[in-house]
């Protein structure tokens, strides 16, 4: 046997032919082994073809010393396209490293076959190594791109592919050329400035084609610079696809060639750092700080400024943000965008930090902007915030939130519009809104913005007595913050779930995460820390403490003196004060309060407003006539989303008719304060009016026996967390069967759904155990 005899000189070969013809009786056999392609002078050829999965099974076992299994085997012979001499190699490699891996006779074999391709093109005519360096910089086999790019005829291209696939290059087509180890090998080993002028002519190419802009900006971003217009505009068209769909890493990838190509793109850098800040916010706010300070042009740095103050709050950047917006709102008197802009972010942040309220208040002075771009809107909505906080008539600045909510862009930044809604008792509007901003974050991979929404809406929810949206946000809220580890971004999500807890009264978990908010300078936040306040005041009032109660009260009623906040629904301390100070049988001071909140609600103008100021008034009336005003208290709270406080004044008036004898009055009250708290889930509220209603010789009317057997069981096996094809299977009735029931079941005990079943179940029990004492 003689071995590469396609290497073999004529003379060699004349003389096999004689042995051959001469040796025809001898028992010789005379096998010559050739590469394929090679002639075969008219004698038998056998193409052995390529190795199968056995054969390089066989193979391994020789030179691993194991039986391989036959998934490695098969990964062995593809990567190396059945060829036994890289086959060989390729297990010389594995037996040196140790490693036999699947994935790293992957790689191995990948690395060869890449290899032993790049010596097969360098005994190729020129125009193969054309075809294949235009396959490996496209990316694709469009045989005609590939000839155009490589300035090879269609004729030799079709000739370049038989002699790829004569060789063993390719087993069908130029797409066998897209391996990424190949394609790599293949650019690695071009000259630097013939790989760019190919990427150039690729990149023309494919735009006068019409091809789609991800494959324009595959090669773009991957020159080192840009030298035709045309180029910015395909890329910034990318890159605005890119965030379409969701691909914010190809957006920014596309965005940093921008800058690259033209540092004087400001918008192209504000857009980058916008998206880099959903991920890195502080590399973000270093990228942004850095570029501000080395631009002398004032527009650009405007924009980039306004785009760090989206950052600053993640990052607790907001002192320095502020200054910066400052230093650059003087230079902006002749350009209303700009300075609309910059308004904007500042009242952004200065409306929440405490130590920037000044800057608010300057901002404030200046005359409002109109609704016609984001930026407007978003001032809008903070001023509609500021006004409402300084105490303004509600519908001014409903007026406001409503024109700021209008646009149909919408931006995290819009939030203040929202809570405006909300204390002016437009619940339903304002949930709508902060959904709006939800589903906008979420769909562009904002989470800091989803994180700032999740928060708005358990508040706005919290507060309407919907607990079990409200802690469901919270929950999510805080998951968000932490996985990712901003350094004040935990604050807002903490606030928001610390008050749902305490409503629901969950005392120790409550207190528990407001434990956590020490550590993330919660004091510094206009908005989270009178919230902190009232809910640390809520849990020491739940405990009997009513005297540290009332510190933290007063606490936050010095802090948002201090501020100039003088909304009646943003944080009724006075309320919540005047209770305390009249359970401490000591209402000569709760007077100053309670004339102090008249006087708040009454410039506010809603209808909850009106009603919390009647329930500080009856709370420190004595007599027939402190139960007049209750009785208010209560018919104007009942048409408000103010569910707590209906609670809380329901149960007063029910307190004060039972010191007058109306005993059978007192109940009415009582068992309406637990209606409404099983039905919102305020748990410690509801526990409180049953012990009032038992105390006073009552029960619930609507108890365990309102529900018939079949339902009690399936209420009690709901309660615990089964689903309704459990519940079928174990009480052996049909699926449809379990529906009927449980929304009977909602309906009669006045529960909104599964997450209140429990308790609801737990009181009522109570409550027909109660009754049957009482008889």
């Amino acid at each position: 046997m003689l071995d590469d005899t396609q290497w073999c000189d004529e003379e060699s070969l004349a003389w096999l032919d004689f042995l051959m013809n001469r040796g025809h009786r001898l028992p010789l056999l005379i096998v010559l082994a050739q590469h394929r392609g090679v002639g075969g002078r008219g004698h038998l050829t056998i193409d052995l073809g390529s190795l199968l999965d056995e054969d390089a099974g066989e193979l391994a076992r020789r030179w691993l010393g194991v039986v391989p299994d036959e998934p490695f085997a098969g990964v062995c012979n593809r990567v190396c396209r059945g060829n036994p001499s890289l086959l060989v190699r390729l297990f010389e490699r594995l037996s040196m490293e140790g490693d036999r891996s699947e994935r790293r006779a992957r790689e191995l074999g990948a690395e060869l076959f890449a290899r032993h391709a790049l010596a097969v093109l360098d005994r190729q005519p020129e125009y193969v190594r054309k075809v294949v360096e235009a396959v490996a910089v496209l990316g694709q086999a469009d045989e005609e791109l590939v000839g155009m790019l490589g300035a090879v005829s269609e004729p030799l291209v079709a000739a370049a592919i038989g002699i790829l696939r004569g060789e063993e290059v390719i087993d069908a087509g130029l797409a066998d050329l897209n391996d990424d180890q190949m394609r790599s090998r293949v650019l690695s080993a071009m000259s630097v400035g013939a790989l760019e002028r190919l990427r150039r002519l690729a990149a023309r190419l494919l735009n006068d084609g019409g091809r789609p802009v991800e494959e324009i900006s595959a090669q773009l971003v991957l020159l080192p610079r840009l030298p035709e217009p045309w180029m910015l505009n395909v890329l910034r068209e990318a890159a605005r696809g890119a965030e379409r769909d969701g691909s914010v890493v190809m957006a920014a990838r596309y965005l940093r060639q921008m800058v690259v190509a033209d540092p004087a793109d400001i918008d192209a850098r504000a857009d980058l750092a916008r998206l880099v800040g959903l991920d890195d916010p502080t590399g973000a706010y270093a990228m942004l700080h850095a570029w501000i300070e080395g631009t002398d042009d004032r527009r650009g740095r405007a924009r980039l400024a306004a785009q760090l103050a989206k950052v600053a709050p993640s990052v607790g950047k907001e002192v320095e943000a502020v200054s910066i917006l400052s230093d650059i709102l003087p230079e902006l008197d002749d350009d209303h965008e700009l300075r609309t802009l910059v308004q904007s972010a500042l009242l952004l942040i200065g409306g929440c930090r405490r130590s920037s309220r000044v800057i608010s208040e300057r901002v404030m002075a200046m005359g409002p902007p109109e609704a016609h771009v984001a930026g407007e809107r978003e001032l809008l909505a903070t001023r509609s915030m500021i006004s409402a906080m300084s105490g303004s008539a509600s519908q001014a600045c409903v007026a406001l939130a409503r024109q700021a909510l209008s646009g149909a862009d919408v931006s995290w930044a819009l939030g203040p519009a929202a809570c405006v809604l909300s204390f002016a008792d437009e619940v339903e509007e304002a949930v709508q809104a902060v959904d709006r901003m939800i589903v906008y974050a979420t769909e562009h991979g904002d989470d800091w913005a989803r994180t700032m929404a999740l928060s708005t809406r358990s508040l706005i929810l919290g507060e309407a007595g919907d607990l079990g949206r409200a802690l469901m946000d919270a929950t999510r809220a805080v998951g968000l913050a932490d996985e990712r580890s901003w350094s004040r971004g935990g604050t807002a999500p903490r606030t928001a779930l610390a008050a749902v807890l305490a409503q629901r009264g969950d005392i120790g978990q409550a207190a528990s995460v407001l434990a956590e908010l020490t550590a993330l300078d919660v004091e510094e936040s206009l908005l989270d820390y009178p919230r902190a306040l009232m809910t640390r005041s809520h849990l020491a009032a739940s405990r009997g403490d009513l005297v540290g109660a009332l510190v933290s009260l007063t606490a936050c009623g010095a802090l948002l003196a201090e501020t100039g906040v003088r909304n009646p629904r943003f944080v009724p301390w006075w309320l919540d004060a005047a209770c305390l100070l009249a359970d401490l049988d000591r209402r000569n001071e709760a007077a100053e309060f309670v004339e102090q909140g008249e006087q708040l609600a009454a410039a506010w103008g809603t209808i909850s407003a009106r009603g919390f100021a009647l329930l500080a008034r009856g709370a420190i009336t004595e007599g027939s006539a402190g139960a007049e005003v209750l009785a208010e208290s209560v018919e104007t709270l009942a048409g408000t989303p103010a569910r707590w406080y209906l609670v809380r004044a329901e149960t007063l008036l029910g307190e004060a008719l039972l010191r007058m004898d109306d005993r059978e009055g007192a109940r009415g009250h009582f068992r309406q304060a637990v209606y409404v708290s099983v039905r919102c889930g305020f748990r410690a509220l509801a526990a409180k009016a049953r012990d009032r209603l038992v105390a006073a010789g009552g029960w619930m009317f609507q108890g365990e026996d309102v529900l018939t057997t079949a339902e009690r069981r399936v209420a009690e096996l709901a309660a615990s967390g089964a689903t309704n094809r459990e519940i079928a299977r174990t009480l052996s009735i049909a699926v449809r069967t379990v529906e009927i029931h449980l929304t009977s079941i909602f309906r009669k005990l006045d529960v909104s759904g599964r997450a209140d079943l429990g308790w609801a179940l737990d009181t009522l029990h109570e409550m027909g155990r109660d009754r049957a004492k009482a008889r």
